[in-house]
């Protein structure tokens, strides 16, 4: 923990969640969990669009014991999905479902706030990690939001990666926005009970429950007539982008989502299992997301 947090910058409690670094800047305010070092909320403060919060949290959402934030942006990582050998591993990796450090916080000379996060993942067999592992998140909070997420393999064997930043962003009614910018590009389709290749011609816009995985790393374009806003999301250190909402009968399982389905949409800068990275020894993955608001 950092011996001075600055001026524009606390550490509080809320229910449920547990410890939230929050950060008020000159241009945004964002709060972060110590649980995950989960992006909880991100609003600009002059986006000339009504300043509407970029991400969707869910009304039900809890990290008590041990269990994974629902919104916001959860960190997947080591491994992304089911973990590949030992289906009673934890869905998604370990970092989510963790208490991380703060080992800084800094005011930049325009006005963000950049917040560093650690953590040790050493050798946990009963979890299906064997490795020895450094995680860094670091937020930016300005006019933007820039996150990165730097996995540095401190052990003496390669480790196979998978990650992803599984942002759940805020709109007026998934029904009505469109992803833009993964028009003619390959994509898996894990939607109900069976995995399908398709090709995507034109913007996305969903009509019903998707887990579609685009071959592509390039920028999207994030379209909320109902808001009357863009988000435009750029991502590095990703081969894949992950459009996903499980729309009604799905979300009606989840207790965390359930009737909420219609507020987001999820569009994550990822590496899927079908790609995974080979992280050798002394060496560092990072994995990044800019997210920027304007007006339509």
């Amino acid at each position: 923990m950092p011996a001075l947090l600055p001026a524009n910058a606390t550490l509080g409690e809320i229910a449920n969640i547990g410890s939230v670094l929050t950060l008020d800047g000159t241009h945004s305010r964002a709060q972060i969990a110590l649980h995950g070092a989960h992006v909880l909320s991100f609003t600009a403060k002059s986006d000339g669009a009504g300043n509407h919060p970029v991400l969707w949290l869910s009304g039900n959402a809890s990290g008590l014991n041990g269990k994974a934030i629902r919104g916001g942006v959860p960190l997947c990582a080591p491994w992304f999905g089911p973990h590949p050998s030992m289906p009673s591993a934890p869905m998604h990796g370990l970092v989510r479902i963790r208490l991380w450090d703060i080992s800084e916080v800094v005011e930049l000379p325009d006005g963000s706030i950049r917040a560093t996060f650690t953590q040790d993942l050493p050798p946990c067999p009963e979890s299906g990690w064997e490795h020895k592992a450094v995680a860094t998140f670091i937020i930016t909070a300005g006019k933007t939001l820039r996150m990165e997420l730097a996995i540095r393999n401190t052990g003496a064997t390669p480790i196979p990666l998978t990650n992803a930043m599984h942002t759940y962003f805020a709109v007026s009614d998934v029904r009505n926005v469109r992803v833009e910018g993964l028009d003619d590009t390959d994509y898996l389709d894990f939607s109900g009970d069976k995995q399908n290749h398709h090709h995507g011609i034109g913007p996305k816009i969903l009509s019903g429950e998707a887990a579609h995985m685009f071959y592509t790393g390039r920028p999207v374009h994030l379209i909320d007539p109902g808001l009357g806003r863009a988000l435009d999301i750029r991502g590095h250190g990703a081969a894949t982008t992950v459009v996903w909402n499980p729309w009604d009968k799905a979300a009606a399982k989840v207790d965390d989502i359930g009737a909420q389905w219609p507020e987001y949409i999820c569009v994550e800068n990822a590496n899927i299992p079908n790609l995974t990275v080979l992280l050798a020894p002394g060496a560092t993955h990072r994995l990044g997301t800019e997210i920027s608001i304007s007006r339509l």
